[in-house]
């Protein structure tokens, strides 16, 4: 609405308010005929009678007028000039007036709403009962919505009558005999045994532990087993996987450039030690919502705030204000999942359609979040590891105290450049924030400018490649000498992704549009009164928090909160029986469902609250309970399928395909080479065999099997899977070359076991995968198998990809596949090299990487090369340096030997200026411009970060004396230097190119991937062009030398054949 506009009205409404007679009191005639008047015009469209409320508002009550719609309260008593249905009524504007149809209100009804709401409002005698709707109206909340299950306190019900001694099997037999079904019996041992190793550790059972259950003769067998289980470190790890998925937890951060969060890892240790530990859950979350201020000094508690930072975040978002205000949207959003089971982000922007659930709800739960502000720099220790640090770094700090000053002034220039690029994209507004000393900001600068200076923090963090010339040398002698004292130096302190507050000033959160200011408060629906009372806060004694986050806490831990107890409970069973009581484990609301068995999920939640909320006590109750050990084969299954075809009653155990995680987890233990040593630290990449738990999870690099299994996206909270049976998993499990070698290595595995011994080899095979014998069927046919297998000729695919070990991964950010190399892999592809004669003009090497570590010592890292078998036959390669280079760390580095201008024969290296962070995808490469009479030639290093397309090629340009490079006869390698492991690649490799001559930007491969007459070799190494093939023509395809090609006579390859194949099995990949 235009100021000329409002003015007109405002004068409108004020000239009938001076026009009212006297004798218009605020009695109850008046409210009577003013609200008859809102019935006979309005109520049609915005009332509980009708079943509508256009544009939010409801007017059938005082309540619903005050509260208002979409636009904002509609009335204020007493000021007809802002009571908004006033100015939509005498508006002429086609959006806004009303009614929008039909006869306009006359003078005289106009002036009786006015003096109605200048007298106050009063609200008639004869309508104070509440109004009712034959169908949920949302805004309202009346007894029916108040009566809904999961908004009653729990209460322990009484148990059921029956033999029973497992009190959960009381519940569950007493529903099945009044449905007339009857359970299956007791599943065999050896199912039990992998059905509960699955379930309580995620891992498979050893054939040797399954064969001691088996044959334990002690009538508490299935018990020991089940408390081993609980005890042992793998509870924790599988235990965590089902809790992080909730959380979204991710080790990056999200939307296109998803930079790597290298400290999020201790979040997830906290989560595994609290499982094993078995922390009391409610102190478990406590310890997450508001660990600073209830457990200051405790550094579980501290790391535990983790779960306040697992949004997602793009560094370089020029809209901070929109993105922080995201960033508390997602906090509240999956505070509502995890801890409310309500679906909070309904009631964003409205009113929540389906639950009692309300917008000014929303907001008063993002109220305990809004004084939040994410830190990097918390560190999770003790007062006495601080002390000891403190006093280490004293030492430190005076040995490098010139040093570091030098460093300061010859690098703050530079950082005053930086930090003028970082902070010019934002608004006059923003950037005013932003140099506005820290002491003058308000509670939401702090957040605002916070949030804006990590751009600056990420320019600062690749100043060097923009330090150039005679500085360029200084600056890396000096970062040279300062890493001589590391010895002195402590090590990194154990800093943690956490949050800390504005100061003890509470922030409230405001409802966009309508500018409702909303204090923390819990639930309407659970409260007496409408609006919810505000919730009690207490600052911390310190004064730096606001004690919002506690207040919400205690309450979520209370046992008379309906929802905490019932949410854990129902989330354990779902992860045992693959299905909760109440199916949908975040939403208790009317889009879920009610619980199957609503007196048993009762029970669990008291009992759990009753014993102190113990995890493992309930977890033991489930496991061992009669209706976890039951079959899922029921010898009459015809009466549950017709009445119970879900199984929600449980008349037999459902099976249920494995998750991602313990596929891949499982498929490493068969072959006997996970390692289950780590037990926590820095995450890994999920080409190692670790357990999948401590794997990064890069939420736009993922890992292939866990993405067509069903792995979640970890944007949003999941609180259960997806079980999706799709060709591309049969096509993975088949065909991929990781896959191919898992088959060799179990072979390997079974080869060592039972050596010399094919029907030992077989039957090991049944009991590795299956925790079980073959029949004697089965028995025969894998002979048959084997023997037909021995008689074909392997095909060109599987010999190929087992001799070159060659295994892909995806390239963020590109199309196709690129080559995945281990850390120390010795095997680099080798290709025919090129010669003295081919490079004449000098040359270009370019690659796509993907580099996960480098070298801890000085090391070069290897992306391509060719070297003579001694310097006399000169060399090239191109790589990124290790961490103690004597020239810096972590840059592209050409080394050659060869001609220089003084005609001698010697070294030239080159380190450029360009900062190589790991794992992130880059493009890069090198041109040579040999030196000559005229001068000094020029190497060109070029590097596109791949994913941020705001950042342009990066060049820096090096003089060399190289006249020329003479290489031998020997091979260009690429991914590494022969055996050397400390020089080979660790990450992926991708669309290597070799040419001869400088190629300039529009021709380099990153702008122009067309052929090129001048290419000398191009490895793509896609599936559709020959996986190790040269696409260049030049026909210098790639091998690898040190693996020798398996055949048919040796007899590896059939009963790797069958262990490829029943990998792919349904038995190994369900339990039942």
């Amino acid at each position: 609405m235009s100021p000329r506009r409002s003015t007109t009205l405002a004068l409108a409404l004020t000239a009938l308010a001076v026009s009212s007679p006297t004798l218009w009191a605020a009695d109850d005639a008046l409210a009577e005929k003013a609200v008859a008047l809102l019935e006979a015009r309005c109520f049609k469209c915005h009332s509980h009678s009708a079943g509508k409320n256009k544009g939010g508002l409801v007017m059938d009550s005082l309540a619903g007028l005050t509260t208002g719609g979409d636009g904002g309260a509609a009335l204020l008593p007493g000021n007809p000039q802002k009571s908004l249905f006033l100015q939509n009524i005498l508006s002429t504007d086609p959006d806004t007036m009303m009614p929008p149809k039909g006869e306009r209100l006359t003078k005289e009804e106009v002036t009786l709403l006015n003096t109605w709401v200048q007298t106050g409002a009063v609200w008639p005698q004869s309508r104070t009962k509440a109004p009712v709707a034959g169908r949920y109206l949302p805004g309202t909340i009346g007894e029916k919505e108040k009566a809904w299950w999961a908004y009653q306190p729990v209460k322990r019900p009484a148990l059921p009558a029956g033999r029973a001694a497992n009190p959960i099997d009381r519940f569950l037999d007493a529903r099945l005999a009044q449905e007339g079904l009857t359970a299956s019996g007791e599943a065999d041992r050896a199912v039990l045994i992998r059905r509960a190793s699955f379930d309580a550790t995620g891992l498979p059972p050893s054939p040797e532990e399954v064969t001691a259950f088996v044959q334990d003769k002690n009538p508490q067998a299935y018990e020991k087993l089940v408390d081993r289980l609980l005890a042992s470190p793998a509870y924790g790890q599988r235990m965590a996987r089902a809790w992080l998925d909730l959380v979204r937890y991710a080790d990056s951060d999200g939307f296109r450039i998803d930079d790597f969060r290298p400290t999020a890892w201790r979040y997830r240790d906290y989560v595994i030690k609290a499982y094993n530990q078995n922390k009391p859950y409610d102190r478990f979350i406590q310890e997450q919502l508001a660990g600073d201020e209830l457990f200051p000094g405790d550094p579980d508690a501290l790391t535990a705030l983790g779960y306040l930072r697992h949004w997602i975040y793009e560094y370089n978002n020029r809209d901070v204000r929109g993105q922080w205000e995201n960033v508390l949207n997602d906090v509240t959003d999956t505070t509502g999942d995890v801890f409310l089971g309500a679906g909070m982000q309904c009631a964003r922007c409205h009113d929540h359609k389906f639950d009692p659930i309300l917008q000014r709800d929303y907001y008063a739960l993002r109220s305990f979040f809004n004084n939040t502000l994410p830190i990097e720099d918390r560190i999770a220790w003790t007062e006495q590891a601080a002390a000891a640090y403190t006093r280490q770094l004293a030492t430190w700090e005076q040995a490098t105290e010139a040093i570091r000053t030098e460093i300061a002034v010859l690098e703050k220039k530079y950082r005053v450049t930086a930090t003028k690029k970082a902070t010019e994209i934002f608004p006059d507004d923003v950037q005013a924030m932003i140099q506005k000393p820290a002491a003058q900001r308000t509670p939401y600068e702090q957040q605002v400018a916070s949030l804006a200076w990590r751009q600056v923090d990420y320019e600062y963090g690749r100043l060097n490649q923009f330090i150039k010339g005679a500085d360029s040398v200084k600056h890396a002698d000096l970062k040279r000498q300062l890493a001589e004292h590391d010895k002195l130096k402590p090590a990194e302190p154990p800093f943690v992704l956490s949050v800390r507050e504005t100061g003890a000033q509470g922030l409230d959160a405001v409802i966009p549009k309508k500018n409702t200011v909303v204090p923390p408060a819990f639930l309407t629906v659970l409260s007496g009164q409408y609006p919810a009372e505000s919730a009690k806060i207490t600052p911390t004694a310190d004064g730096t928090s606001t004690g919002r986050r506690t207040a919400l806490a205690r309450w979520l831990t209370e046992k008379s909160n309906p929802f905490t107890a019932r949410l854990a409970m129902n989330r354990l069973w779902q992860l045992n029986f693959r299905r909760g009581l109440t199916p949908y484990a975040s939403d208790f609301g009317r889009l879920g469902e009610p619980p199957s068995h609503p007196e048993l999920l009762d029970w669990l939640a008291a009992e759990f609250m009753d014993k102190g909320w113990d995890q493992k006590a309930l977890h033991r109750l489930i496991l061992t309970s009669a209706a976890y050990r039951r079959s899922s084969f029921h010898p009459t299954p015809q009466p549950g399928q017709l009445k119970d075809p879900q199984n929600a009653l449980l008349w037999r155990f459902q099976p249920q395909r494995l998750e991602s995680e313990q596929i891949r987890d499982a498929i490493f233990a068969a072959c006997g080479d996970l390692k289950t040593d780590k037990q926590g630290g820095p995450s890994v990449v999920y080409g190692e065999p670790n357990r999948s738990i401590f794997t990064r999870i890069m939420r736009n690099n993922r890992d292939p099997l866990a993405d067509v299994f069903d792995a979640p996206q970890w944007f949003n909270s999941t609180s259960s899977r997806d079980v999706t049976t799709t060709p591309i998993q049969s096509l993975l499990l088949l065909n991929s070359p990781f896959m191919l070698k898992r088959g060799e290595a179990l072979a390997a595995r079974l080869t060592k076991e039972a050596p010399g011994d094919e029907a030992a080899q077989v039957r090991r095979l049944y009991q590795v995968l299956f925790a079980r014998l073959p029949s004697a069927q089965e028995a025969t046919q894998a002979t048959k198998f084997l023997q037909e297998v021995r008689a074909q000729k392997p095909t060109v695919a599987v010999t190929a990809a087992l001799a070159n070990d060659f295994q892909p991964e995806k390239v963020p950010f590109r199309d196709g596949q690129g080559a995945h190399l281990e850390a120390s892999h010795r095997k680099p592809f080798l290709a025919p090299g090129v010669t003295a004669a081919d490079l004449t003009r000098g040359f270009t090497m370019e690659a796509v990487i993907l580099p996960r570590t480098v070298s801890e010592a000085g090391s070069v890292r290897v992306i391509a090369a060719q070297v003579g078998k001694g310097k006399t036959d000169g060399y090239w390669q191109l790589g990124v340096t290790g961490l103690k280079s004597r020239r810096a760390p972590q840059v592209l580095v050409l080394q050659a030997f060869g001609p220089l201008l003084d005609d001698a024969f010697g070294e030239a290296v080159h380190f450029s200026n360009l900062r190589i962070e790991m794992n992130k995808p880059y493009y890069v490469s090198a041109a040579v411009r040999y030196a000559d009479k005229k001068g000094p030639g020029e190497v060109t290093f070029t590097l596109k970060d791949l994913a941020n397309d705001d950042e342009p090629l990066l060049h820096d340009r090096v003089t060399t004396s190289l006249t020329g490079v003479r290489t031998a006869t020997q091979p260009i390698q690429l991914g590494g230097k022969g055996a050397d492991n400390e020089s080979s690649f660790h990450g992926v490799i991708d669309e290597l190119r070799l040419s001869a001559g400088v190629l300039n930007d529009q021709a380099l491969l990153y702008t122009n991937e067309d052929q090129r007459p001048d290419t000398l070799g191009f490895w793509r190494f896609e599936n559709k062009s020959g996986t190790l093939r040269d696409s260049s023509g030049q026909g210098r395809d790639l091998t690898v030398t040190t693996v020798a090609t398996p055949t048919a006579k040796g007899g590896a390859t059939p009963l790797a054949a069958l262990c490829h194949a029943l990998l792919n099995s349904s038995e190994f990949l369900y339990v039942e």
